[in-house]
């Protein structure tokens, strides 16, 4: 921007609505009663390759996965308690060593109680590895110790998922939902299988209906804004992102999907806003978010288009609030596209050709 103006790309969103949430509340802890090791063991069919010029972004996940070369079922343990205390996932690793702690308990020296959570573990893992066969056996053992569980219900709809049968699936969360109508996961797990069937409008209707009791998941929010995105449910849309702003302010990611929503939409406002939310993106980012950045060029050559000032058009249009020219932000914005591709082609990470055309999009932009 020039230096003749005191507005910063942050005081343009002026829109922002900070709103407090309340907490989630904490299920209640069920007791399990002790019960006897599984029956028969899954089979181990995977192999976890270790490479220790390789490690990965855990470096403590790296430590203790490298017990599964020599069968080291102590380290086993512990890595899975470790997934399962910060909630990752990691499918193959996962797999392995839930297949050699379950397969051996006693000498893996692990309580029933936490063998059973090792065994769900194992479950889930054999579904992301599509080892059906696995899971099918892991919840067998489990609703032999657990008849009445939810959870292991929960994990029968999932294996019904990944067989493509839906509409069972969503069958046995509705049980699970009659007997216990807040179970997250199992409501959350209803939602993936509307959207597996197909039934996107019941998708719709089932995470809406999550949301009245969870209004805290800020990814849920997300995903709806994204689903009445794809039917054009624009209105709704904004207001799910605006939701999702109102939790997490600071991340501009969600400020540009609002933006390009809004300026989908169109109208004068919409537009006006979208350039706001843009910018903010832009401001949040450091100027490094490309299509932060060519949204602003966007709404501003829409602006001048609409108000019928385009190039040599004489008086300079204002925006919305009669202090910055239209024309400012979407110039500065393509000097910083042009920047960036530039310097790219030089490291070599932007093919020659991109610059031309870049240069020539923004021309046209900026000439209308």
């Amino acid at each position: 921007m020039s230096s003749g103006t005191k507005t910063t790309l942050r005081e343009l969103n002026d829109e922002e609505v900070r709103r407090r949430r309340p907490p989630l509340r904490p299920r209640p802890h069920t007791h399990r009663a002790p019960i006897p090791p599984p029956r028969s063991p899954p089979t181990d069919r995977y192999t976890l390759i270790i490479d220790p010029t390789h490690p990965t972004k855990h470096p403590q996940e790296y430590l203790v996965s490298k017990g599964f070369e020599n069968a080291d079922l102590a380290s086993c343990v512990k890595y899975l308690r470790m997934i399962d205390q910060h909630k990752l996932r990691r499918p193959n690793p996962v797999y392995r060593a839930a297949s050699l702690v379950v397969n051996d308990p006693k000498k893996a020296k692990v309580a029933k109680q936490d063998l059973y959570t090792h065994m769900e573990q194992l479950a889930i893992a054999s579904l992301d590895v599509n080892d059906a066969d696995t899971c099918d056996a892991t919840i067998d053992v489990l609703r032999e110790v657990f008849p009445n569980s939810s959870r292991v219900s929960r994990l029968e709809g999932m294996s019904l998922e990944a067989k493509g049968r839906c509409d069972e699936a969503i069958t046995k969360y509705d049980a699970v939902l009659e007997e216990f109508p807040s179970d997250q996961r199992t409501m959350k797990r209803k939602v993936a299988a509307y959207i597996g069937a197909g039934r996107d409008k019941d998708a719709i209707d089932a995470l809406s209906k999550y949301l009245d009791t969870f209004m805290a998941d800020v990814r849920a929010w997300e995903q709806l804004a994204g689903m009445y995105q794809e039917r054009g449910q624009y209105q709704q849309s904004v207001f799910c992102w605006e939701e999702v702003i109102a939790s997490e302010p600071s991340i501009h990611y969600h400020h540009k999907r609002l933006a390009e929503v809004l300026y989908t939409m169109g109208g004068d406002e919409d537009v006006r806003a979208a350039r706001k939310y843009y910018a903010a993106a832009v401001d949040m980012s450091n100027a490094t978010d490309v299509r932060a950045l060519y949204g602003l060029a966007l709404c501003d050559a829409r602006m001048r288009k609409k108000n019928g000032k385009g190039k040599g058009g004489g008086t300079e249009v204002l925006d919305g609030d009669g202090e910055v020219p239209v024309t400012e932000l979407g110039q500065h914005a393509a000097g910083l596209l042009r920047k960036m591709y530039t310097a790219g082609t030089k490291l070599g990470k932007v093919e020659g050709g991109m610059c031309a055309i870049v240069e020539g999009q923004l021309k046209t932009l900026l000439a209308q």
